[in-house]
């Protein structure tokens, strides 16, 4: 089975903001709703894929509720953690328990405000049997690099997400340390890695500039 964990927060948490963060709830909100329904128009009657929205406000009443697919709410954006890949990760955790995802189901995840351009990610993970498939890629210097992964969309069978954990003791980036994972604990005959993502993606600090990974 494969399960796309579509991560979603409504209302950012500005702890995670710098000075010059850029943030209009309005397009914030329109760009969820055109990136979320996209995907679920690419994996619509596909019964062996199971999209779960993630929404880490609290459980309250949101447009998420419109989507035809699950919804799910935790408060983890209540927590205050070194980077904002801590609230993900517990989130995709809250996730596999509420749903008991078995460990050699894959998990896709996808970060809601990020557009997949065409289904190309979800058939290559649907027609291949690997344990894991990302891009590896620093988004700062927009090249390939060894130990950054790219983190709005990746797939992973769901027993190394469950082992998964940030350090919060060390400075280095979400991205890396989870591509330092991946590299440490899948095999690479195991591990997929992705040229083209066909994604189009905002930076957490700029949403107003577009990319295409």
């Amino acid at each position: 089975m494969i399960y796309i964990i579509i991560t979603t927060c409504i209302n950012i948490n500005t702890i995670y903001c710098n000075n010059n963060y850029y943030y209009n709830k309005i397009n914030r909100d329109n760009r969820y709703i055109e990136c979320i329904k996209q995907l679920l128009d690419f994996v619509n009657g596909d019964e062996n894929i199971k999209p779960i929205i993630v929404e880490n406000g609290g459980l309250r009443e949101t447009y998420m509720n419109n989507f035809n697919c699950d919804i799910f709410y935790t408060n983890n954006n209540s927590f205050g953690f070194i980077h904002k890949g801590f609230n993900e990760l517990l989130d995709i955790k809250n996730v596999i328990e509420k749903y008991n995802i078995l460990d050699d189901d894959i998990i896709i995840k996808l970060t809601g405000r990020y557009k997949l351009l065409n289904n190309d990610f979800i058939n290559i993970v649907k027609n291949n049997n690997k344990d894991a498939y990302v891009k590896f890629f620093d988004v700062c210097t927009n090249k390939f690099m060894h130990n950054a992964a790219i983190l709005g969309l990746y797939a992973i069978k769901c027993k190394y997400h469950k082992n998964f954990n940030y350090d919060g003791t060390t400075s280095k980036s979400a991205e890396i340390e989870f591509a330092e994972y991946v590299r440490e604990n899948i095999d690479k005959n195991n591990l997929m890695e992705i040229t083209n993502l066909n994604l189009e993606y905002c930076l957490y600090n700029d949403e107003r500039n577009l990319l295409i990974v």
